[in-house]
């Protein structure tokens, strides 16, 4: 008996480098410390632009893109953003991915309006998110509801767009 304990022990103490070494090897390699941006897809790019403003986003690149130089972007934060793209400019990229000048790596394979699902931190409270979202004319707002987000239990309360995308508020406790 004490010698099948034993050899499970060794076992044990044998592998356990191993795995903490797949373990520091995969940290220590992957260097990502934030989003950048998020793109979302929708159908009526005026529509979209509108509601986002109602919202009191700021737009980057709105000019720009009016005059074709670019695309529309929803500020977040300092130093984040989201990127708006018209669905019919768009179409599937189901086919084999080019290299150069004229590829469609930065595009999605199969870009849909209505088919983002994310979460926003709200600096406030649930209730001055709900009341910011009536004023701003969003009609349809969930009720809070407890989740657990990247940083811990949070509430949140519910949205679509236009399009149907979802957006979340998210409040974490002060």
């Amino acid at each position: 008996m004490h010698i099948m304990v034993a050899s499970i022990v060794v076992l044990a103490l044998w592998s356990l480098p191993s795995a903490m070494a797949q373990t520091k090897n995969t940290a220590s390699t992957n260097k990502v410390k934030s989003f950048d941006h998020l793109v979302i897809n929708v159908s009526d790019m005026e529509r979209a632009l509108a509601f986002y403003k109602r919202l009191g986003f700021t737009l980057i690149n709105e000019d720009g893109w009016r005059r074709g130089q670019g695309q529309v972007s929803i500020k977040i934060g300092d130093n984040q953003k989201i990127n708006i793209h018209k669905q019919d400019v768009l179409g599937p990229q189901n086919k084999t991915q080019d290299t150069g000048p004229n590829d469609k790596f930065n595009l999605a394979y199969i870009p849909l309006a209505g088919d983002a699902d994310f979460c926003l931190v709200w600096g406030g409270t649930v209730q001055e998110a709900q009341q910011h979202l009536r004023d701003s004319g969003v009609d349809h707002i969930s009720a809070p509801r407890n989740v657990n987000g990247a940083r811990g239990p949070a509430t949140s309360v519910y949205f679509r767009d236009p399009d149907g995308n979802l957006w979340e508020f998210a409040v974490y406790a002060q």
